[in-house]
């Protein structure tokens, strides 16, 4: 702790000002992961981590920290998120006290050399995960480089991004640990499940007709959809549509609407039965999403089409084998989206017309099934570095119960 560099750092650092409250909330009892995350896609690869290891182990909490932008992270009662500490060894030390994590997992770079000498002292096991160039080519490395073989000392795990991640990496530790080619880790979703009995029953149902979903669909979009539903049943004639309402308020409008078009509707909350006669499966609550990706080869992902409703993330699709179609305003998930579209896995439409043309070409199953794979493939890619942190942590959490 009182090595030249880091006191050369206190001084560089004298007057930096806190940036965030002082207190933080109650910690829960039980291990706790801390993970540093500088982006997004960093945040969702850290969640689906973090998921997984609930299902492999039970509860246990999460703390994501980032230094600038807030990352979209979903409401968990054991997942907290907040900003960093200022970097002096004061907030350092609170921060440790309060959090007392079981593991840190520090993704990308930007380092904090106070903090990082902080979570050493206190026996912490860190790992840096997918280590960036970019991300770790801080000036003051260059005035004090000692600085920076000392804060990666910290670290029992050290991975890089990329070959160019790999030669920072080893020119700032002087060549003293192996330091692997991680790649990314995977950023994904873990699919919500479904019925097996249920599923079997609807599948049964539909007797091999033609299906597909419209997911998440806002009030000012029922009606492209179904324009679009009108146009590609003049075409096959056997076409079915599960309707999926955004919300309940939204689904009071759509069963209005289903009426007055004439539409010959099972109302799945009805218990309605599905026959050779239903052209649209209406669910009102979104609640079982697991079953209907699972249904659908193809899905139109709502709250896109429209402005001001941010889309909904395809992920969730795109895990269940489903190929996509969104509308243009996706908000926050337009990586995601971009993502997918780039290998092909998703397609976008800007109203009802284009909507039908899409519907119309994903009827050929081959195409349909292409699309698909290319989402699966995507959103599987870091599966086996997830594992093998996944297998870090589960050592640790071990270890920690065993008391060593």
């Amino acid at each position: 702790m009182n090595s030249l560099s880091l006191t050369a750092y206190k001084a560089l650092a004298r007057g930096t000002k806190a940036s965030q409250p002082q207190s933080y909330p109650t910690r829960p009892d039980g291990p706790l992961i801390w993970g540093v995350v500088h982006d997004h896609a960093s945040a969702r690869a850290l969640i689906y981590l973090v998921e997984r290891l609930r299902m492999l182990r039970g509860p246990c909490c999460l703390l994501i920290t980032y230094s600038d932008t807030p990352p979209r992270v979903p409401k968990h009662k054991s997942t907290f998120c907040h900003p960093l500490p200022v970097d002096t060894l004061e907030a350092a030390r609170s921060f440790l006290n309060h959090w007392q994590p079981s593991i840190c997992l520090w993704f990308g770079g930007n380092l904090r050399p106070a903090l990082i000498a902080c979570a050493k002292e206190s026996g912490l096991a860190m790992s840096l995960l997918s280590g960036q160039a970019a991300l770790l080519d801080q000036p003051i490395w260059r005035w004090l480089p000692s600085l920076a073989r000392e804060s990666l000392d910290a670290f029992s795990v050290i991975n890089a991004y990329d070959v160019n991640a790999q030669r920072q990496l080893r020119k700032m530790d002087g060549a003293r640990h192996t330091i692997p080619v991680q790649g990314p880790l995977q950023d994904a979703v873990l699919p919500p499940s479904a019925n097996e009995s249920v599923f079997e029953e609807v599948s049964g149902d539909l007797n091999g007709r033609p299906v597909w979903l419209a997911a998440q669909v806002q009030e000012d979009e029922l009606k492209d959809v179904l324009k679009a539903h009108r146009t590609a049943i003049k075409i096959t004639h056997r076409l079915t549509l599960i309707l999926v309402a955004a919300s309940f308020p939204i689904s009071v409008e759509a069963r209005g609407l289903l009426k007055s078009q004439g539409w010959r509707v099972c109302h799945w909350e009805d218990g309605d039965p599905i026959d050779e006669s239903t052209q649209v499966i209406f669910v009102e609550e979104p609640e079982e999403m697991g079953l209907w990706y699972r249904i659908a080869p193809f899905s139109f992902l709502g709250s896109s089409l429209k402005a001001g409703h941010g889309g909904c993330d395809p992920y969730v699709a795109a895990s269940l084998g489903s190929a996509i179609i969104y509308g243009p305003n996706v908000g926050p998930y337009m990586d995601n989206y971009t993502r997918l579209a780039a290998v092909g896995a998703a397609r976008i439409v800007k109203d009802a017309d284009s909507l039908a043309r899409a519907i119309a070409q994903l009827l050929g199953a081959d195409q349909t099934a292409s699309m698909a794979h290319a989402a699966w493939a995507a959103i599987s890619q870091g599966a086996e570095a997830s594992d093998a942190v996944i297998e870090t942590i589960q050592e640790r959490l071990d270890a920690l119960e065993n008391g060593a």
